[in-house]
């Protein structure tokens, strides 16, 4: 599993989440998931029983990150960020991260509104 990091439940309630165990320098990167990816027409399966924790990937596609991917919690003010390559979901530091910090990420990317849960932050 990726090093510098754990998996522990979140004080902020929203079950398990991804925390450093090592300090991360902003701009690096934290963990590069290799993402299972579904075509168009087999997103709907891969959506059953996984709702919360796929990707929205390219065109109508699917995906489920590996490693701790679909782990991360959101939050609109995150400390981390996601970049889609053609394969993987890399998580990099947006600010610095010190041991015992969660990583959070914006599910929406830029967005401030449009996640089908209550938002505690």
């Amino acid at each position: 599993m990726p090093d510098g990091l754990r998996i522990a439940e979140s004080p902020s309630g929203a079950g398990r989440g991804v925390f450093a165990t090592r300090m991360f320098k902003k701009g690096e990167t934290i963990e590069t998931c290799p993402m299972l990816i579904a075509d168009e027409d087999r997103g709907d399966d891969l959506e059953s029983g996984a709702e919360g924790y796929v990707f929205r990937w390219g065109d109508g596609r699917t995906a489920l990150a590996l490693g701790y991917g679909s782990l991360y919690n959101h939050s609109y003010s995150p400390n981390a960020t996601t970049l889609e390559t053609p394969d993987d979901l890399v998580i990099t530091a947006t600010r610095r991260i010190e041991p015992g910090d969660e990583i959070f990420i914006n599910y929406m990317g830029t967005e401030q509104h449009g996640v089908w849960f209550d938002v505690l932050d």
